[in-house]
């Protein structure tokens, strides 16, 4: 029998999420009293494995855990991520003050600037909400704010302070940015950047 705390991760609603566990169990020993079947029970997502242990039951379903979040920032800590998204730099250009970047004129600069472009955009799952410099990656160690919307196939951010050149690798997120800041800074929570990948963007598998 399967079933799902719909709140286990919210600390407000551990009445709520425990009055489930109670209703699941006496429905499952009523449904295994009237039929004379024992059933495998399952009950748990990744924050009921950490939140509720009295419900592991004979199965747990570990989701979003196994890829490195336990919507917790002390649970956080004890997990690590297993994917990381990179691109490269493809091209380099002085933004003086008074033009602009991009669609709509997203960035104007009040000062003269370097702007990198990137091969990635929202067509590959790279939310629009990132624009006007809420999102960025880091380029040699160093942040690398978000200028402008982001585009289908593109994105720009600022290099001023940056040692770089076309062909250097770019985090957009792993170990720095994490999914978890990314998504604290447009209000969403890492699950929905991490399905949004679309199935155009390579994936390698790592085997360390």
């Amino acid at each position: 029998l399967f079933s799902h705390l719909a709140a286990s991760e919210d600390e407000n609603e551990i009445e709520f999420s425990k009055q489930q566990i109670r209703s699941f169990k006496t429905i499952s020993n009523e449904f295994k009293q009237k039929t004379g079947y024992e059933p495998l029970l399952h009950l748990c997502n990744t924050s009921g494995v950490l939140n509720y242990p009295e419900a592991h039951l004979d199965m747990v379903r570990c989701g979003i855990g196994l890829y490195g979040f336990g919507n917790d920032p002390q649970f956080d800590q004890n997990f690590r991520p297993v994917a990381t998204l990179k691109t490269v730099i493809t091209q380099i250009h002085e933004v003086e003050s008074g033009q602009s970047v991009g669609y709509n004129r997203g960035y104007v600069a009040d000062r003269t600037i370097r702007s990198a472009t990137l091969p990635i955009g929202h067509a590959d799952g790279i939310f629009r909400a990132f624009g006007q410099g809420r999102g960025w990656v880091k380029i040699n160690g160093k942040k690398a704010p978000f200028l402008g919307n982001v585009c289908m196939d593109m994105i720009m951010v600022d290099v001023t302070d940056v040692d770089c050149k076309a062909g250097d690798e770019v985090v957009v997120f792993g170990d720095d940015p994490s999914l978890v800041d990314l998504a604290k800074a447009i209000n969403t929570i890492p699950y929905e950047l991490l399905t949004a990948i679309s199935s155009r963007v390579v994936r390698k598998l790592v085997r360390n």
